[in-house]
């Protein structure tokens, strides 16, 4: 019975997101009108898309790095890049069903395991089973991640003050970053302070790679000089794609605005922030003068250009597919 009750939930809760999502999307549509939308769309300059689609791909280069630094194992640089970008393209194409995080989780403790039998892995190893130790790095790639985005955000606000003003006439949005600071600041005590749930082995493992990496300053800081320029990498590939569909849009505004529409797509309401992006676009982005359907067809442009990166994660996939199948033969 629990299971069968498990099985509905880990249906209804990526329908029930597809329902939200679809439906603030097609609301936001309706209002504007989906033939504006197009022909915004389809004067998009190729080589803005091409620009923005480069940008990501290097991001992820960087990203990959980054998250090298989080992984105690001399694993290839490469490799790491194959499972970053399958995790992309699960995350890209398939969100709600297969987590980009899980698969990347799956393959990379199996790279750890093969480097503990070796003899290849570090002290952590003789301690932590591989798969905490690559569920801790995800979680810590994505944290610093997170890290990076506010960090930018907060020093960012003082030289664009009078953009939040203007938007904050509506809704209180000067106090997004700060209340996401706040919220993020709480919730980073009660993890790394308080070890929430570290009775579970698991969780107990996972808080063991926590540890050894706490006094790691140095790898630390590399991680978040490593997530500060993906962030800008892309916040560039917004500006770049703007200025492909001809909008008078300033790279301060974008570095204002595009960390609060990236915290409202996070809120676990839609499928990949459908609908709840489009919306944050038109409603910031309209406090300097952008119109509804020019706004979301910066949205969408944006996700396409993710979208058609994203497969290079599908190569990737089939290709470390095949691989490890010869490794286990």
């Amino acid at each position: 019975m629990a299971r069968a009750n498990k099985t509905i939930i880990s249906i209804a809760v990526p329908v029930l997101k597809l329902i939200v999502g679809s439906s603030l999307f097609y609301f936001l549509i309706s209002k504007v009108g989906g033939r504006l939308i197009i022909d915004n769309i389809s004067g998009l300059n190729p080589l803005a898309f091409t620009a923005a689609i480069g940008l990501y791909l290097l991001g992820a280069v960087f990203s990959t790095l980054r998250w090298k630094l989080l992984i105690p194992s001399s694993i290839r640089t490469g490799r790491l890049f194959s499972m970053y970008m399958i995790g992309s393209f699960f995350n890209t194409y398939m969100p709600g069903m297969i987590g980009g995080d899980a698969v990347k989780a799956f393959y990379l403790s199996r790279e750890l395991k093969g480097f503990c039998s070796d003899g290849n892995g570090k002290n952590i190893f003789r301690t932590t089973p591989p798969l905490p130790v690559a569920i801790g790095s995800i979680f810590m790639d994505r944290y610093i991640g997170l890290s990076a985005l506010l960090v930018i955000a907060m020093l960012a606000i003082p030289f664009g003050i009078s953009y939040l003003k203007n938007a904050s006439k509506d809704l209180p949005i000067l106090w997004v970053i700060p209340t996401a600071v706040m919220i993020f600041a709480g919730t980073s005590v009660i993890i790394f302070k308080f070890r929430l749930g570290q009775r579970l082995d698991f969780l107990s493992n996972t808080y063991h790679y926590f540890q050894e990496y706490a006094y790691q300053k140095r790898i630390l800081l590399g991680a978040l000089l490593y997530s500060v320029l993906v962030q800008f990498l892309g916040i560039l590939a917004v500006y770049v794609l703007g200025k492909g569909l001809l909008l008078p849009v300033s790279f301060l505004s974008l570095l204002i605005f595009l960390p609060i529409i990236v915290l409202f797509s996070m809120i676990p309401l839609s499928i990949s922030g459908i609908g709840l992006r489009e919306g944050a676009f038109v409603f910031l982005l309209g406090t300097i003068g952008i119109p509804p359907a020019a706004a979301i067809s910066l949205s969408l442009v944006w996700f396409l250009s993710v979208f058609v990166a994203g497969i290079w994660g599908l190569v990737e996939y089939l290709r470390f597919k095949s691989m490890l199948g010869r490794e286990e033969k």
